[in-house]
């Protein structure tokens, strides 16, 4: 996933834990970030199931890249943490 997209998604978590009418702007986002992380071209929809089922896409995507910024960051401090204490 994409920083800018992830970016988004956390700035607008309300989107995905809320059910609620998406404005024009956020219903294009939506579409053009799960379109992003499936590789498939995706057009705005409408369509509440197709919008449900972009959001549970986006959220898997999310939860994976944050998942895995945690691990990279777990090890980097643990490779800063060998280096400090070989000195």
């Amino acid at each position: 996933m994409q920083e800018e997209h992830k970016q988004w998604v956390t700035d607008n978590m309300l989107i995905f834990t809320t059910s609620r009418k998406l404005t024009p702007q956020e219903n294009t986002m939506l579409f053009e970030i799960v379109s992003d992380v499936t590789n498939t071209p995706t057009k705005p929809t409408g369509c509440g199931r197709c919008v449900t089922t972009a959001k549970k896409n986006i959220m898997y995507h999310y939860n994976i890249a944050i998942a895995s910024d945690a691990l990279n960051q777990n090890y980097t401090d643990l490779n800063y943490d060998k280096t400090r204490d070989n000195n």
